[in-house]
Parts: C-alpha cells; structure tokens; sequence
C-alpha cells in the first residue's frame, strides 16, 4: 500500500485518508510514492514539531497578570490620588475672612423683605479686601418698590459702591450691586445686610 505526500502541504498523507492529517486538503485518490528515505518527514514549510497548519491545534494563551498584582497597582494609584488631594490642601490654606452667608432684611419691610428675610450665599476673602458682589434684590409686594440704601451690622465689614437707590417692580426682583470690605481680622460666620 503506498503513501505519498499532501499536494497543498507537502505533509506525509495517509493513501487511505481522504484528507490531509496537518491542512485538512482533500487528498487525491492515489497520493503517489513515499519519497527516499533520507527525506525530511515534515509538512513543507512548517518546521518539526510546529503546530502551525493543524486544524484544531490550539496556541498557548500569553499570561495573565495575577490578582494580586492588580489589587497591588489599584491600591498605589489610589494612595497618589489620596496623596495629591491632601498636599494641594496643605498648600491651599483656608481663607481667614469667612462668610457661610449674607442674610438681607429690611426692618420698615421695604419691598416686604422684614416679612420674608432672604439669604445670599456668602464668600471667602483675605483680611481687609473688598469683595463686589451682585444681589438679586426681590420684590414680596405687588407694588413697585424702592431700595434706597444699604448697610451692615455685622462687626468689621463696611459698604462701599451701593448701587442705590434702586426701584424694583411689583413682584418681580432688580440686581443690586455692592462692595463688601472685609475686616482686618479673622472672621468666620453669617453677616447682615439691612435695606432702608
């Protein structure tokens, strides 16, 4: 019985297999003579041993890197970020002027604002700066209304560059433009705005 070689890959074929063992090609009825016996055995151009060409040879996954490693670099990079956030806090220290918020009223209830206080959100400064502040200055009345001044009484803090007097319709509200100069020491709280 006579063997001979695959016409596609050069491999030694079985003469009573219908198709190559290493490509899979359809093998012709008689497959010819085995060559001498000093011929190499190995599939064409595929070097001995190589599973290059064998259907359903399956190729070594390349490593995983382990759990641990992982676990290792998510805990590094979070305690840089830990690390960046605290320094840039050392470096950034608080300001020593600090307003949590700016409570408004008007005592005669211009524009009903004794009934119905308000709040502004308040600021951060440095000791003796000037802060310019825009206020929303609302309305309660269906009447138009007019603000004609503005002053504090919270220690420390002067007004200066009041945008007044100002008319602000019925129900509706006017900004209101003010330059808030801080006091010459620390001050941490809430500060008053009383509307005349």
């Amino acid at each position: 019985m006579a063997t001979g070689r695959c016409p596609a890959c050069g491999a030694v074929a079985d003469p009573s297999s219908r198709f190559c063992a290493y490509c899979g090609t359809t093998l012709p009825g008689d497959a010819g003579p085995l060559p001498s016996s000093g011929a190499s055995t190995a599939p064409g151009p595929f070097p001995a041993g190589s599973t290059a060409g064998v259907p359903g040879a399956m190729r070594p996954t390349p490593p995983r890197p382990s759990r641990a490693l992982v676990v290792v670099v998510i805990l590094v990079v979070l305690f840089l970020v830990v690390g960046v956030i605290a320094f840039a806090g050392i470096l950034t220290p608080a300001l020593p002027v600090q307003v949590s918020a700016i409570f408004v009223y008007a005592p005669h209830n211009t524009c009903g604002l004794n009934l119905t206080p308000i709040y502004f959100p308040g600021f951060n400064s440095s000791k003796g700066a000037n802060e310019t502040l825009d206020f929303s200055m609302p309305n309660y009345n269906t009447s138009a209304c007019v603000v004609h001044a503005a002053a504090t009484n919270t220690s420390g803090f002067a007004l200066y560059n009041v945008q007044a007097p100002v008319t602000i319709p019925g129900s509706s509200s006017a900004s209101m433009n003010i330059t808030i100069h801080a006091p010459s020491s620390s001050y941490s709280g809430v500060m008053s705005l009383v509307l005349t």
